[in-house]
């Protein structure tokens, strides 16, 4: 059952929980910031004492980004397929916990 706050220390990612502003008709859950590197989870759309699997699944989602930035995984071309292969780690990681 892997932590994904626990595997973000490990890649040396912080984890912070920000306001990250207004984004008009695009929900925006966390971002990934390379140079830290951080991940913000956006506390307009969750509560740090909100939904811990929702949280989770943000950071795993960010982690994807990470691991991409760092060349663990191959950049893929075209920003809807990374999301969705982002997306795709995130749920095999929070779906391993089963």
């Amino acid at each position: 059952m892997p932590d994904v706050r626990a595997l973000a220390t490990a890649y040396g990612v912080r984890v912070e929980f920000a306001p990250l502003g207004d984004w008009g008709s695009v929900r925006l859950i966390a971002e990934y910031d390379p140079d830290g590197p951080i991940i913000r989870v956006n506390t307009r759309t969750l509560s740090p004492q909100g939904d811990r699997e929702a949280i989770d699944r943000a950071i795993a989602h960010e982690l994807y980004h990470h691991r991409e930035a760092i060349g663990v995984v191959k950049r893929i071309a075209g920003r809807h397929a990374r999301e969705a292969a982002a997306d795709a780690f995130a749920e095999r990681l929070i779906g391993a916990r089963a």
